[in-house]
């Protein structure tokens, strides 16, 4: 199995592999009116690449051979999470194609936003940016200190967001004039990347590359999963996953381009009143702990175990026999359910 640090063979006098792969604005009130309504489930899988087997004698090489978000050689950017709006009204988003990740989480209304992760490289636009969430402030430390790029937040989370000693605040505010305003924030993510204060990426705890686990794996070419009122399509196929929003195929805005995906990591967790904010209704996903954990990669699925023991600490996606389960280099969305 290939991780994000990888054990490479040492016998003799041998050579070591260098595997290189691969908002509103101030005061966001509790929703954003909008409605949408839900559609969006396993085709032939393709085989996953088979185990190899380990030499005799192993020596770790340098893990920055590796990158802890995308599985591929390793890039030594910082790592910027842009807040996205995720309404009827917000669509079709820009940027989205070219994030490394993509972070669903559950708002205040039963509502979705999305976090868009970029590292590997920076979209000249994003939008429509919208405001932070404390869920926000627990979730994103694990990538070390990432901008976390926002539209706007309430007192409260606007306090918790700058007092994080995980995270580099940067509001904006620019608007695009041919987007209805709130869902009219757009961002330049190359231009944030040069800011000052942002880290780097840090190991997050995710594995990549081939493991026992999805020799037997079910299948799972068609995947739906419902966050709060919204159902997430991810349909496998030309070895990816397409993605789609209640029934509606996600395309970039600008390019028209199908978003996909490489795996799904669904992470079952527990949301409550989030009662360090000024909404009633807003609420808080904890991703400190565990719980269950569902991969969707290569057309399959393994189940197991999330744990993550503290707040800029990784978070471990292992199968039952406490082993990691590895994802595919490439494109990842983490869906936070519950």
């Amino acid at each position: 199995m290939r991780r994000t640090q990888i054990r490479a063979a040492a016998v003799g006098t041998t050579l070591l592999l260098a595997l290189g792969a691969a908002a509103c604005s101030g005061g966001d009130k509790t929703g954003d009116g909008a409605t949408s309504t839900p559609s969006a489930s396993s085709a032939a899988p393709r085989s996953a690449s088979p185990t190899p087997t380990p030499s005799p004698t192993p020596s770790p090489t340098k893990a920055a051979n590796y990158d802890p978000i995308t599985g591929a050689k390793k890039s030594d950017n910082v790592v910027a999470a842009v807040k996205i709006d995720n309404v009827a009204a917000a669509r079709p988003q820009v940027g989205l194609d070219q994030a490394d990740m993509i972070v669903v989480e559950r708002v205040e209304g039963n509502l979705t936003r999305m976090v868009a992760i970029y590292h590997s490289k920076f979209a000249d636009r994003v939008e429509p940016v919208r405001s932070a969430r404390n869920t926000d402030v627990q979730f994103l430390p694990m990538f070390g200190k990432p901008a976390l790029v926002f539209s706007g937040a309430n007192r409260k989370v606007l306090k918790q967001v700058r007092q994080s000693p995980y995270l580099r605040p940067v509001p904006r505010s620019r608007r695009d004039p041919a987007r209805v305003a709130p869902h009219n924030v757009v961002v330049n993510t190359a231009e944030i990347a040069r800011l000052p204060g942002i880290g780097k990426a840090q190991p997050i705890g995710y594995t990549f590359g081939s493991g026992a686990q999805w020799k037997s794996a079910t299948a799972a070419a068609k995947v739906k999963i419902k966050v709060g009122v919204d159902t997430f399509g991810f349909d496998y196929t030309g070895g990816r996953y397409r993605t789609s929003w209640n029934g509606r195929a996600n395309t970039d805005g600008a390019s028209g381009k199908p978003v996909l995906t490489d795996n799904i990591v669904r992470l079952s967790v527990k949301s409550h009143k989030d009662t360090n904010t000024t909404s009633e209704l807003s609420n808080v996903a904890e991703t400190i702990g565990t719980g269950t954990v569902t991969i969707y990669s290569q057309g399959k699925q393994v189940g197991g175990t999330w744990k993550r023991t503290k707040l800029n600490g990784p978070m471990t996606l292992r199968d039952a026999h406490g082993k990691d389960i590895p994802l595919k280099p490439g494109r990842t969305w983490i869906i936070l359910d519950g």
